[in-house]
C-alpha cells in the first residue's frame, strides 16, 4: 500500500482518493478480504472512494448480499463513485464467455446512500468532478479492445466536462484512452485532469517489482495484458504522459475464472491505493 501524489494548477482543496478495482466477487469470496479493505479505509480516511470495475467475477452471480454490505460499510466512510468492468457483463469461463447483464448489482448499489454509478455521467462535489463511462461487452470480448472499437464507442458519449473544475475520469480499461486523447485533443475527454483505471492486474508483475520499475524508469509497462498483449503500456501505477493517470493493480490478481491459477491469488497482498491531489502552490 502506498500513496501517490498528483499536483494541479487548478484551485482545489487537498483531497485524498482511495482507488480499488477488480474485486472479482464470487460466491465463496473471503470476508477477511473485505475486512482488510474496510480497515485500510478507516485508517486512511479518504475523501472519496473510486471503484473502477470488475466488481463481480461473473455476471450470473445472484447472491450478492455480502458484497452490497461491503459497499454499505465503505459508503459510511466516504462517497463512492463507480463504473462497471468487462466481468460485470459476462459469464462463463476462460475462452468461453457470453454476455449477461446483472441488473441486480446496479440496482442494489444505486439504492445505497452515498454511492454513485457513473454511466456517461458526472458526480460533482464543489469543484471536484468525477466522470465515468462503461465500455461494452462487444468492445471487450468481440473486438478484443481494439482502438477502432474504442473510438466508435467514445464518439457516442456526451462527456460534458468543462475546464472550470478538476475532472477525474473513471473507466475500467486504460488500454486506449491515452492514445485517443493524444490524437483528439479537442474532445471533451481531453479535459480530464486525472484518469483512474484498473483491469490490467499490474501487467502480471508483482507489486514489489512493478512499483520500483514505475518509479525509477517512469514506465507503466507490464508483462502481459488481459488481451494477451506482451509488455503492454498503461499496465500499472502512475501514467507518465501529458494526460495524468493511475492504473490500480486490483484486489484480486488472479480471478476465480482462471480456475487453477486462482489458487495462488492468496499470495498477493490485498491493498487499497490512495491518491492525494493538491494545488501546486500548496507544495
Amino acid at each position: 500500500m502506498h500513496n501517490e501524489l498528483f499536483y494541479t494548477n487548478k484551485k482545489i482543496d487537498k483531497i485524498k482518493i482511495a482507488i480499488i478495482s477488480d474485486i472479482h466477487y464470487y460466491q465463496e469470496y473471503k470476508d477477511k478480504i473485505f475486512c482488510r479493505i474496510v480497515k485500510q479505509m478507516e485508517k486512511n480516511k479518504p475523501d472519496y472512494i473510486a471503484v473502477v470495475g470488475d466488481i463481480l467475477d461473473s455476471s450470473n452471480i445472484k447472491n450478492i448480499d455480502r458484497l452490497i454490505n461491503f459497499f454499505k460499510e465503505l459508503s459510511e466512510i466516504a462517497p463512492i463513485v463507480f463504473v462497471k468492468g468487462n466481468h460485470d457483463e459476462k459469464t462463463g469461463h476462460m475462452n468461453n464467455w457470453y454476455f449477461q447483464e446483472n441488473q441486480l448489482l446496479i440496482k442494489e448499489l444505486k439504492a445505497l446512500k452515498n454511492v454513485h454509478y457513473l454511466n456517461d455521467s458526472i458526480w460533482q462535489d464543489n469543484n471536484i468532478v468525477f466522470y465515468g463511462f462503461n465500455l461494452s461487452y462487444k468492445h471487450y470480448e468481440c473486438e478484443n479492445e481494439s482502438y477502432e472499437s474504442f473510438c466508435d464507442e467514445v464518439d457516442k458519449l456526451n462527456c460534458n466536462l468543462t475546464n472550470d473544475t478538476y475532472n477525474i475520469t473513471l473507466l475500467h480499461s486504460p488500454i486506449n484512452i491515452y492514445k485517443f486523447i493524444k490524437e483528439n485533443p479537442k474532445h471533451n475527454l481531453a479535459k480530464s485532469d486525472l484518469i483512474l483505471s484498473g483491469h490490467m492486474h499490474n501487467g502480471c508483475l508483482p507489486f514489489i517489482i512493478s512499483h520500483p520499475l514505475n518509479k525509477l524508469f517512469k514506465t507503466s509497462r507490464g508483462l502481459i495484458s488481459p488481451d494477451r498483449t506482451l509488455f503492454p503500456k498503461y499496465a500499472q501505477g502512475k501514467i507518465y504522459e501529458e494526460q495524468e493517470g493511475y492504473v490500480y493493480e486490483g484486489i484480486s490478481k488472479l480471478s476465480h475464472s482462471t480456475k487453477f491459477f486462482h489458487k495462488f491469488d492468496w499470495l498477493f497482498i490485498k491493498n487499497v491505493e490512495f491518491i492525494t491531489i493538491e494545488t501546486k502552490s500548496n507544495k
